[in-house]
């Protein structure tokens, strides 16, 4: 199955702050965050979300995000991809992702199109506690 790095989520204490140290270090350019019609809960706040996007698609790139303890709970997910960190891999099939899974007995959080528009997401830690976002293009 072919993958790529869609994008990497980093906690951030002061969102803003971060931002700017990228943009001022990196020279990586803040965009505006574009949400689905029916999205799940995600602060729309930019002091809570910001984009450092790559310029591949509307969201790919750097995702900065405040932690919220709450935020799992609040999508009716078993994992928090607000705290600690993830890296999401894209995949042409999300469905033979969850059938591995499945298969494997390993626990996931699957969501429909939930924060990036024509994309839906799953969750997952690895064997070493890592979070990672799976998603594909829908």
């Amino acid at each position: 199955m072919s993958w790529s790095i869609h994008h990497v989520n980093l906690e951030a204490r002061d969102v803003q702050a971060t931002a700017r140290f990228y943009a001022a270090m990196l020279g990586m350019a803040q965009r505006d965050w574009v949400f689905p019609a029916q999205r799940g809960y995600l602060p729309g706040d930019p002091d809570k979300l910001a984009l450092m996007a790559d310029g591949r698609d509307s969201h790919s790139g750097l995702h900065l995000i405040a932690p919220d303890p709450e935020f799992a709970a609040k999508n009716g997910l078993s994992h928090n991809p607000s705290m600690g960190g993830h890296v999401a891999i894209q995949v042409p099939d999300l469905d033979a992702v969850v059938a591995r899974l499945q298969a494997a007995g390993i626990r996931y959080s699957l969501t429909g199109e939930f924060a990036i528009p024509g994309m839906r997401h799953l969750y997952v830690e690895d064997p070493s506690g890592n979070l990672i976002e799976v998603n594909e293009v829908i």
